[in-house]
């Protein structure tokens, strides 16, 4: 135990705790829960600080669950079973042996398992398939804000893993999960370059692929969508050539674009980059695209960087594309006119399929298009200042947001976006942890009103 401060990975919110707690077993996790003089309130479990919200925060007790890293590959029953700690690439890795990957294979490689299993964390959906992780989680084990410990299982417990797969760590401090797993898929990564005003449609999008990620550069006017064909499974061995164009592509991505806007914060950089970007993705696609296994999106971010990259999310219903996609243009030129101010990369735009296997999913009613902007200044007050205009404009399109990810929400948009949803999970909240064992400032100014969030 000690004290000690936290931040998140780029920075913008931090963690204060009185102690430190580092149980080595499932007794030691157990009395952290029970025992509240040595452990004092809120209660809150770390994974690797990737969230871009403060909802790890604490001025109580963060708990860091290193000790639980099991891995277990069961290819029977074609599951993965973990600790909490084990991060998504070095699932990424157990499974590769076996010809497996996990369902959704995210972008952000450092998120814990403990994390993911109850938080917001996606990937583009292939063939209308799952986009977020937590849905393809099968069985969790925790202990609830009064020390009992719970097995929740997809065949046992269905509604109750409904509910955890989107608490966000506030019905208990998950210690163990399963994920389905499925076999590997080899894709065929091609670049198509649209205007994004006027929109394409998402067939025009798509172009026959089985998924895409695009990114939108709203003051060219462009957005450069990724297609992802999939042309077989693991067996599919990617050549050389496009083992070395997909390195490239992701270090690109990674840090090769954050890097000189970092150290030349100037609107002329952005301006050639997005231009630059636009041309090195259309010489991959002359170079024929690239190969890669699926999980090879997987991306192991390296926190000791000379620079960083802000994001936050929204999910956009796909029935409002059309309207959103000029509408959010026009915002950003808006913005840039009016404070001098843009952001420095482009925009992702993940298309990701309906999902109702959590309460408080982003994709319950329908497909939809996510609009994360993406900054390389963090703590800047304008940037600060556009996205708390953008959730104003996201929200009125009735976009969801997601609470580890979404920056500067407040409880009314929380109300406006996620309704009864919310009303639901705050009052499975409010009788299972009555005594506010495990609610930090962050949510408690999500259910309370007048408080905004950072």
């Amino acid at each position: 135990m000690g004290s000690a401060l936290f931040t998140n990975w780029s920075g913008t919110a931090v963690s204060k705790p009185q102690v430190v707690a580092v149980p080595r077993n499932l007794d030691e996790l157990q009395e952290v829960l029970t025992n509240h003089d040595r452990y004092p309130s809120p209660v809150r479990a770390a994974g690797s600080f990737h969230s871009l919200t403060a909802c790890f925060e604490t001025t109580g007790t963060q708990v860091l669950m290193k000790s639980f890293d099991k891995i277990e590959v069961d290819r029977a029953s074609q599951t993965i079973t973990v600790g909490a700690a084990v991060s998504m690439v070095k699932i990424r890795d157990a499974l590769r042996p076996h010809g497996m990957q996990t369902e959704v294979t995210p972008e952000i490689g450092n998120a814990t398992a403990g994390s993911v299993a109850c938080g917001g964390t996606k990937d583009a959906s292939i063939r209308n398939g799952l986009g977020q992780v937590a849905s393809t989680v099968v069985g969790v084990k925790m202990v609830n804000p009064i020390g009992e410990v719970e097995s929740i299982t997809a065949d046992e417990n269905p509604d109750r893993l409904f509910e955890i797969r989107s608490s966000y760590g506030l019905l208990g401090v998950i210690f163990e999960v399963t994920f389905r797993t499925q076999p590997a898929v080899t894709l065929a990564y091609d670049y198509r370059n649209f205007r994004l005003d006027p929109p394409p449609t998402r067939a025009e999008l798509l172009g026959g692929a089985d998924g895409m990620l695009s990114f939108a550069q709203p003051y060219a006017n462009r957005i450069i969508v990724e297609r992802r064909f999939v042309v077989g499974n693991g067996e599919v061995v990617p050549s050389r050539f496009s083992r070395l164009k997909r390195r490239v592509r992701d270090k690109t991505w990674e840090s090769g674009v954050s890097t000189l806007p970092t150290l030349l914060p100037f609107n002329w950089l952005y301006n050639a980059q997005d231009h630059s970007l636009a041309y090195q993705l259309q010489v991959l696609r002359g170079l024929g695209g690239y190969r890669g296994r699926r999980y090879d999106s997987t991306i192991d971010f390296n926190f000791k960087r000379r620079s960083f990259f802000d994001f936050s999310f929204w999910a956009i219903p796909a029935s409002r594309w059309a309207q959103f996609a000029p509408t959010y243009r026009r915002f950003c030129e808006d913005f840039r006119r009016e404070t001098g101010f843009r952001s420095s990369l482009p925009s992702e735009v993940y298309w990701m399929a309906q999902d109702r296997n959590s309460l408080l999913s982003p994709s319950v009613d329908e497909d939809v298009f996510t609009m994360d902007p993406v900054d390389t200044r963090p703590n800047d007050q304008l940037w600060d200042e556009l996205n708390r205009r953008f959730n104003i404009l996201a929200a009125g399109f009735g976009g969801r947001p997601l609470l580890n990810q979404t920056k500067h929400l407040t409880r009314e948009l929380v109300q406006q976006t996620l309704g009864k949803d919310w009303d639901r999970f705050v009052a499975i909240r409010d009788e299972e942890d009555a005594g506010e064992r495990l609610l930090n400032g962050y949510f408690r100014g999500l259910i309370q009103p007048n408080n905004v969030q950072t």
